[in-house]
């Protein structure tokens, strides 16, 4: 017998938990498949999507229960090659891994009971329950307060160029990220002519249009050199019958 308060047996009953792996590059992903023999949940997120931010308090609690089972978090509008390989065109997303290759399954939506059903469906019963804390994500850049008046100058003249521009990742004829993909298809079913702008080839428009529509992602369309909005707000126009009319067509 042993005293359940002594030293020894709290160090026996202590689970060692694996912290939650924030994912910069799809070389570090691809590294964390081939070292988690036990699996790999990916959950892909972004800054400006509240929902993320529930889901990432319950990835932390499921890291914490499935304690050989290796949890990432993936800011899909910054890896590009990882949102195009596993076709993430919404957040929150999840992927299930066992090893490379395709995942074992994909999860749309901030579905607590589903991500916990589909955790225990690949990877077996949970083998422990205990907190685990993580470091909230860090915020982006910036772009420089000098030359902001050029900058503007030159982002109004861009947003007008033609009645209806997209600024996004990519052209259309070869968008860099699911959510650019997306709005170019919604674009393309309305038969309206517009024109794209591949904000990965200038940082500087990247970063001072984020400022100047006060909208901190992308994909963004412009019609009449007005914002109208991103992936999901463009998508839920298309799917309403409303997109052809917001472009002016």
């Amino acid at each position: 017998w042993s005293d359940p308060r002594s030293p020894r047996t709290r160090r026996r009953h202590q689970v060692k938990t694996m912290p939650v792996t924030d994912v910069k590059t799809a070389a570090e992903f691809d590294a964390l498949l081939a070292s988690s023999p036990g699996g790999v949940v990916a959950h892909y997120w972004a800054t400006w999507c509240e929902p993320c931010g529930a889901m990432d308090q319950l990835v932390r609690q499921l890291s914490s229960q499935w304690t050989g089972v290796a949890f990432a978090r993936v800011e899909a509008e910054e890896v590009d090659e990882l949102t195009e390989r596993y076709d993430v065109s919404a957040v929150p997303f999840f992927t299930f891994h066992k090893g490379a290759g395709a995942p074992l399954d994909k999860l749309e939506g901030a579905d607590g009971k589903a991500l916990a059903s589909k955790t225990q469906q690949h990877f077996g019963v949970a083998a422990a329950s205990a907190p685990s804390n993580g470091a909230a994500p860090v915020a982006g850049t910036h772009a420089s307060d000098a030359g902001a008046g050029d900058l503007d100058a030159r982002l109004r003249e861009l947003t007008t160029r033609t009645p209806v521009v997209l600024f996004m990742k990519g052209d259309r004829g070869e968008p860099r990220c699911g959510f650019s993909r997306k709005v170019v298809e919604a674009l393309n079913g309305t038969g309206v002519e517009y024109s794209t702008f591949d904000i990965l080839q200038d940082e500087e428009v990247r970063q001072g249009l984020k400022t100047f529509s006060n909208w901190p992602t992308y994909p963004q369309l412009y019609a009449g050199g007005e914002l109208l909005g991103g992936c999901d707000i463009v998508l839920e126009m298309a799917a309403g019958g409303e997109l052809k009319a917001a472009l002016g067509a």
